[in-house]
């Protein structure tokens, strides 16, 4: 009997010590879904043993979002990844959450379209500017929160910028201002600089009776464009190719997606534009400005991470070859040549080698 025992207890000793299930958490922008789901596809196959979850939200939510964990004592992310690299300093250096970022992609503005809405196809013609039928058709044009969504913020942008582009500063580019253009900003985005992107609405400004139309993040806007229940959404280019939307380009002076070294002087044109967006909720909020400039996606491991390692295996997939290829020829989002880090001596080892 007691060699019985024995053997039972030794038989669930050896599966009590198998491979044990470990859990990943991802939290990132709300445009980085369709090729992170990809990525977690192919993580777990290679390791069976560990399970992704992914998190999406819009950026500034999702980082606000990782700091109320840790101030509520929870495990913050493993890994957080943001539309806009530049939140990941602003937000979590000065307290101590994370202390670097790899800037890995790219992506620009577009504006989309449903099928058949007002105006579309004279846009695509070019017979007609996408903010003449925005401004003067009875449309519906949709972004998300500038305080929960880069998409948000830099939508109010490029507004800011095509009217300089086309009326303000037309002369310097030579252009003929556009009346079209003018006061543009206030038209299609009114309101105090705190209310401005956060309420919709129509307005007097518009005499066509286009309606803004916001959502708390920008992929939220794809199923009404897909339902035909809004005629117009601002996205990012590459949710437009995941998704298949129809869309239209916007010039490379106001979509946010060139640098100097491709289109000289472009990233002062960026900086002349600027919103205010909440920084903390409060009371009272506090604001803080965000200028235009390139689109250029961010990534970190917060230092409080409970799966550091994983965290480093599946940056070290995003990076590689196989990553490249899920990102820039399945979800049209190009990666930068070479991906940037602004403290590579505070990287983990395991990514100090691939960089």
């Amino acid at each position: 009997m007691a060699l019985i025992i024995m053997a039972l207890a030794l038989v669930v000793t050896m599966f009590g010590c198998g491979p044990q299930t470990e859990t990943l958490t991802i939290s990132h922008a709300g445009s980085l879904k369709v090729p992170f789901e990809q990525l977690k596809a192919e993580f777990e196959k290679q390791d069976p043993n560990v399970d992704i979850v992914l998190e999406s939200g819009g950026s500034a939510e999702i980082i606000s979002r990782a700091i109320a964990q840790e101030q509520a004592g929870e495990n913050p992310p493993d890994i957080i990844a943001s539309a806009d690299y530049a939140l990941i300093p602003e937000r979590l250096y000065d307290d101590g959450y994370a202390d670097w970022y790899i800037a890995f992609a790219r992506n620009k503005m577009v504006l989309c379209y449903r099928d058949d809405a007002p105006g579309s196809q004279d846009m695509a013609s070019g017979t007609r500017t996408w903010y003449d039928v925005l401004r003067t058709a009875p449309v519906s044009y949709g972004h998300s929160n500038p305080d929960d969504d880069p998409c948000g913020y830099t939508t109010l942008l490029v507004i800011q910028l095509a009217q300089k582009y086309y009326h303000d500063e037309a002369a310097d580019f030579g252009l003929t201002p556009d009346p079209s253009a003018n006061g543009l900003y206030d038209a299609l985005i009114p309101g105090t600089e705190h209310e401005r992107g956060r309420k919709g609405g129509t307005s007097d400004a518009r005499p066509g009776g286009s309606e803004e139309i916001v959502s708390k993040k920008s992929v939220d806007l794809i199923i009404a464009l897909e339902t035909g229940d809004l005629d117009y959404a601002f996205e990012y280019r590459s949710v437009a190719v995941q998704h298949g939307l129809n869309f239209i380009e916007l010039d490379d002076h106001i979509n946010l997606s060139k640098t100097d070294m491709e289109l000289p002087g472009v990233e002062d044109f960026y900086k002349a534009a600027f919103v205010e967006i909440m920084k903390k909720p409060g009371p009272p909020p506090t604001y803080a400005a965000k200028r235009g400039k390139p689109i250029v996606y961010g990534i970190t491991i917060p230092l409080h991470a409970e799966n550091k390692d994983l965290a480093v295996e599946f940056i070290k997939l995003l990076l590689s070859e196989t990553g490249r290829n899920i990102m820039e020829a399945k979800s049209g989002q190009p990666f930068i040549e070479p991906v940037i880090c602004d403290h590579p001596e505070d990287l983990p080892a395991g990514l100090k080698e691939v960089l």
